[in-house]
């Protein structure tokens, strides 16, 4: 955990805000209590989302299905404002840490650790699934270890972020070594999307690795596509189960009802005592900490409505207990109001060290909340002003009239993966075809350019197009799907008369799976009657696309299509296009 900054809040709702645990594809966490004692997650949903209608749309509706799951073995949603700017929600903070984590600390673990392990996500499946809650991102960073078992984190609210992803930023929630078939192609995915991830944790759990190895992303989302997965080293008991979710086939996996009843047929514990020493240890040590950690003294001004003063300036404490000499900021869509004081439900102690990160968070500062011009001076953050000047002593919003189910701990990140941002025609070039379009300044004259300007003749025009090397069929706007064995795209290109050596055509793909787009004007530099042959000189996105240079071919069918081909890293890359 990391000490709160200055552009930090110290109130978010109701929650003192206590540290910062990390950043995650959603936003910014942080630790916070509420004024009986209870320690939470809370996460403000990142800048860029807060803006976007849809995303406040989809998120209200994610919050309030992840509010409906319940079980042992799952952390809903406490708590969340919808409508602050920006948006955030609370969920309980479990003093445990990831299975991603304890695994690289400590090793694989046993098959009773293994057994245990399993009931308990598959009954944090169904518990999810009964909400009618896809969870799409089950991973070992979103698997917490705790005394009583483990507690599936992240669920549902991921979704709206994924919607949003895909149609503005071009990327898609999810982390390569463990998604589905699915997902990789760019399919609908369901609960048995769940069960394949569930098969991934497991084997992570028994072997360290994921059941597709490790490697570059293309090489990784093959294997989940067409190899068989690895299980060698996964115990022989629970080796036929985990086979089972990682079917490639959504239908032929297992449900997780299904899968309760085959893992009690194997004896799996569901009590306490089912962690290795070593993790159970490490476990209890960081709960100690969250006991012992000081939140220091609340400040405690008159009420705004009394028309009273406070008696003192107060410098906000940071997490430590020390103050720091700044004034305490809120996230509210309300007013302003004092904070009651602190009950009996904790004693504040020496600061002992921090819990350390919630599981799943990365300690940076991406995504932090963006301040529009927040006075130092000032105590609270409102939506309603983009400068606020208001001196305050640790002023925060009303209580909230309704609250979620308290139930365990939930923390919510997604791991923004590009896994379709590989586009066309990404290494060969056509390094033969003379000197690169970066090298070489052509001038394109066409019939259609001709006929725009009223000092061309039509008799310049007629010969203008027959020198053009270009088929005449071809000239035009074309559209259509190009795929290699992995990824799908969506082409348009437009083709124009012209010489060889003359950037004859436009063309843009974008990919189905990650969103991402990519431009390009097109060099000629061979035809025969029915195809030309282009190369590629790369005019959009040219931090993420990387086809400068690709060569493609273009052949007109009898039906009256064409037919685009390209290099692609799994293979040629082709598909049929129809002119507009």
């Amino acid at each position: 955990m990391r000490p709160l900054g200055l552009d930090d809040p110290r109130w978010i709702g109701d929650y003192r805000i206590l540290g910062v645990l990390g950043a995650g594809g959603m936003g910014k966490v942080y630790l916070g209590r509420n004024t009986g004692g209870r320690t939470v997650a809370v996460k403000v949903i990142r800048p860029d989302l807060v803006g976007d209608t849809e995303f406040r749309a989809r998120f209200r509706r994610e919050v309030a299905a992840a509010q409906r799951v319940g079980g042992r073995f799952t952390a809903p949603v406490l708590d969340a404002d919808v409508d602050a700017d920006p948006p955030w929600l609370a969920t309980g903070y479990v003093a445990g840490f990831a299975l991603s984590e304890a695994v690289e600390t400590f090793g694989p673990f046993g098959e009773d650790t293994l057994l245990a392990l399993a009931r308990g996500l598959a009954a944090a499946l169904v518990a999810v699934h009964e909400a009618g809650v896809v969870h799409r991102d089950l991973k070992p960073s979103n698997v917490l270890l705790a005394v009583d078992g483990p507690k599936v984190i992240d669920f549902g609210i991921a979704r709206a972020v994924e919607d949003t992803a895909l149609t503005t930023t071009g990327k898609v929630v999810g982390s390569p070594g463990f998604m589905c078939p699915e997902q990789v192609t760019g399919e609908p995915v369901g609960p048995a999307s769940d069960v394949f991830a569930l098969g991934g944790v497991l084997t992570f759990a028994a072997t360290g690795q994921g059941p597709f190895g490790t490697g570059e992303t293309m090489h990784l989302l093959w294997r989940i596509v067409y190899e068989d997965p690895r299980l060698d080293a996964v115990p022989e008991r629970l080796r036929p189960i985990v086979a089972s979710c990682l079917a490639k086939d959504p239908a032929a996996r297992p449900a997780p009802a299904r899968l309760l009843d085959d893992l009690g047929a194997l004896g799996a514990p569901e009590r306490t005592g089912w962690l290795p020493p070593a993790v159970l240890e490490e476990v209890s040590v960081r709960a100690v900490r969250l006991l012992d950690l000081d939140s220091g003294p609340l400040d405690l001004p008159t009420h705004p409505a009394t028309g009273g003063t406070p008696a003192r300036p107060h410098t906000n404490p940071g997490p430590q207990g020390f103050p720091n000499g700044t004034q305490q900021n809120s996230y509210s869509s309300g007013s302003h109001h004092t904070p009651p004081p602190t009950t009996s439900g904790y004693a504040p102690g020496p600061y002992a060290g921090g819990p350390g990160p919630q599981a799943g968070y990365q300690q940076s500062s991406h995504f932090a909340p963006q301040h529009n011009s927040v006075d130092q001076r000032a105590n609270h953050f409102s939506p309603q002003h983009n400068s606020v000047d208001q001196p305050g002593y640790g002023q925060r919003p009303p209580a909230k009239s309704k609250r979620g189910p308290l139930l365990a701990a939930l923390a919510v990140v997604a791991v923004l993966v590009a896994a379709g941002a590989y586009v066309i025609g990404t290494q060969l070039r056509d390094n033969d075809s003379g000197p690169s379009a970066a090298d070489t300044t052509t001038q394109v004259t066409t019939s259609a350019e001709s006929t725009t300007t009223t000092t061309t003749t039509a008799a310049t025009a007629t010969a203008a197009a027959a020198a053009s090397a270009v088929p005449s069929a071809l000239v035009g706007t074309w559209r259509g799907t190009v795929a290699d064995p992995i990824f799908t795209f969506d082409l348009e290109i437009t083709i124009r008369e012209g010489a060889v050596g003359d950037e004859v055509a436009t063309s843009a793909n974008t990919g189905r799976l990650s969103g991402t787009r990519c431009g390009r004007a097109e060099r000629l530099t061979a035809a025969t009657e029915n195809s030309i042959t282009l190369v590629a000189r790369l005019t959009e996105n040219p931090g993420t696309c990387v086809d400068e240079g690709s060569t493609s071919t273009v052949t007109l069918q009898p039906d009256g299509t064409v037919r685009y081909t390209t290099p692609g890293l799994a293979g040629a890359m082709e598909g049929t296009l129809t002119k507009s």
